[in-house]
C-alpha cells in the first residue's frame, strides 16, 4: 500500500502549511461596475430574507466572472458611474429581470423564470439567469450554471491512522454539495466524462481503492454506481479524457514502472480494444496526464530529467514504437513542476510548482512562450482545473487541519474560499 501510495502522490508532497492566504495575479482587463438592485417584491409569495439570499447569489456570480464587480451602494445607477445595471422583481414566484448597457446600449428582459421557494433548487435558475446575461452583455457564455468534481478525505472513524475518501460533487460556488460514491474506502482524482454536445456530463471517472489496488472506474452523476473502466492488471491512477470522448489516458505500473498510457473509448461502449504504452522512462515516474483540447497532444509529468516537470508531446498513431515517441518540456523556472491542466482554448497549461518553497499556482502561456506565476502567499496549492471560459480556475490547498477549495480568476487578484464543511478537499475538476 506505501508504494501505491507514493505512486498517487509523487507529484501532490505535502508541506507544513501556514495560515493565511494572498493571492496576486497580473490583471490583465480592467473590471467593469454593475449595480445590481434590490429584487423587487411584487407579491412573489416569498419572504425578504429569501430575496436578498437571491440576489447575493446573483452578486457573486457577477462579483467574480472576471468581467464586472456590483456596485455596494443604492440609487440611480447611472449617477453612482455603472456600466451595466440589473433590476429583477419576483412576482407569483417568477422571476423576470432587465438589463441595461451604456456602451453598447442594451435594453433586454428576461421573463418568468419559475422558482420554487428551495434555495438548492432557485440558486441554479440564478446561476442559469447569471449566464444568460452575461451572453446578452459579452457575447460569450457565463461558468455560473456549471458543476465541479472533487473528493473530501477523513480520517476512518476511531482510527487517526486510517483515512477515506469519496468523491462529491457542487456547483461552481462550493454549494449545493452532495457526496456521489459510498464505498468506504479510497477514492482520488476525479474527472467529468464529457457528455453530448449542447448537454451537462451523465458520468465522471475516478481511482478507487476498493479492490486494494487503485483501479479507475465509470461512475453515474445520477447516483453515483460505478463499474470498473477496464480489467487490466496491475495499478491504473490519474485518468483524463479527450474533449472528444475517443481516448483515456492513464497512469499503470503494469510494466512494473509507472508510465503513461492510451485506450481508445467510445462513451457508449466503453474501452475499445487494447491500451497502448505511449511513454516510458527507465526507472522514473510519469503522472497527471492532461489533453489538449484538439485531442491531438498530451501533457503530462515525468521526472525523468531528475527532478518532476511538465512535457508535452503528439499523440503518437497506433503501433508507434516507443523509442521513437519524444516529448518536449515545457516547465522549466522552478525545480518541481507537476499536476498540469490544458485550457479548453489550447492556449495554455496551468500547473503547480514549488516556489521559494512553496506549492503555488502557475501558467504556461503558449501565445508568449512564458510561464507566469498567479499565486503567492504561504498555503501550498495544488491541482488546479479550468472552467470552460480558460479565464477561471479552482485549485486545493493541503493543510493537515482544513485543505480547502478556492476559486481564482486571471483578471482578477483575489482567490475566495468555495468549500465548506469537514474533511480535506481535494482533485477539484472543473465540468467544461
Amino acid at each position: 500500500m506505501k508504494k501505491i501510495l507514493f505512486l498517487l502522490f509523487a507529484f501532490t508532497l505535502p508541506l507544513t502549511a501556514q495560515e493565511g492566504l494572498v493571492v496576486q495575479l497580473r490583471t490583465d482587463n480592467q473590471l467593469l461596475p454593475l449595480y445590481l438592485a434590490p429584487f423587487k417584491d411584487q407579491k412573489s409569495g416569498f419572504d425578504r430574507e429569501y430575496l436578498k439570499q437571491l440576489r447575493e447569489i446573483m452578486r457573486f456570480d457577477f462579483d467574480y466572472n472576471g468581467t464586472t464587480y456590483t456596485l455596494q451602494q443604492e440609487g440611480n445607477w447611472q449617477a453612482l458611474g455603472a456600466q451595466f445595471a440589473i433590476e429583477a422583481e419576483i412576482k407569483d414566484r417568477k422571476l423576470s429581470a432587465l438589463v441595461y448597457s451604456l456602451q453598447p446600449e442594451i435594453a433586454k428582459k428576461v421573463e418568468d423564470l419559475q422558482l420554487t421557494g428551495q434555495l438548492s433548487v432557485d440558486r441554479k435558475i440564478i446561476h442559469q439567469l447569471s449566464d444568460t446575461i452575461h451572453q446578452t452583455l459579452f457575447g460569450t457564455p457565463g461558468v455560473a450554471n456549471t458543476s465541479i468534481l472533487y473528493t473530501v478525505r477523513y480520517p476512518e472513524q476511531g482510527k487517526t491512522d486510517q483515512w477515506k475518501s469519496e468523491v462529491w460533487e457542487a456547483d461552481y460556488d462550493g454549494a449545493n454539495a452532495r457526496q456521489l460514491t459510498h464505498h468506504s474506502s479510497y477514492a482520488v482524482t476525479p474527472v467529468f466524462l464529457p457528455g453530448d454536445k449542447g448537454h451537462h456530463p451523465t458520468h465522471f471517472l475516478y481511482v478507487g481503492y476498493s479492490t486494494g489496488q487503485p483501479k479507475i472506474y465509470v461512475a453515474s452523476l445520477h447516483d453515483g454506481k460505478s463499474q470498473r473502466f477496464s480489467y487490466m492488471r496491475g495499478n491504473q491512477m490519474m485518468p483524463a479524457i479527450s474533449r472528444q470522448r475517443n481516448l483515456v489516458a492513464f497512469i499503470s505500473d503494469i510494466t512494473t514502472n509507472p508510465d503513461l498510457f492510451l485506450q481508445p473509448f467510445d462513451p457508449k461502449s466503453g474501452p475499445v480494444g487494447k491500451p497502448q504504452q505511449i511513454f516510458h522512462a527507465h526507472l522514473k515516474t510519469q503522472g497527471t496526464p492532461t489533453f489538449s483540447p484538439d485531442g491531438k497532444k498530451i501533457a503530462f509529468v515525468s521526472n525523468k530529467g531528475g527532478n518532476p516537470q511538465v512535457y508535452v508531446m503528439p499523440i503518437p498513431p497506433q503501433g508507434a514504437k516507443l523509442k521513437d515517441i519524444q516529448a518536449k518540456q515545457l516547465t522549466r523556472m522552478n525545480r518541481e513542476s507537476t499536476a498540469p491542466a490544458w485550457s479548453p482554448d489550447g492556449s495554455k497549461i496551468s500547473y503547480c510548482s514549488k516556489t521559494d518553497g512553496v506549492r503555488q499556482i502557475w501558467v504556461y502561456d503558449f501565445v508568449r512562450g512564458v510561464e507566469r506565476q498567479l499565486t503567492h502567499g504561504p498555503q501550498n496549492k495544488e491541482n488546479p482545473t479550468w472552467a470552460a471560459d480558460s479565464l477561471h480556475l479552482i485549485y486545493n490547498t493541503t493543510d493537515p487541519k482544513s485543505s480547502e477549495l478556492y476559486l481564482v480568476n486571471l483578471r482578477q487578484p483575489e482567490a475566495v474560499k468555495i468549500s465548506s464543511g469537514s474533511g480535506e478537499k481535494h482533485f477539484p475538476a472543473w465540468e467544461s
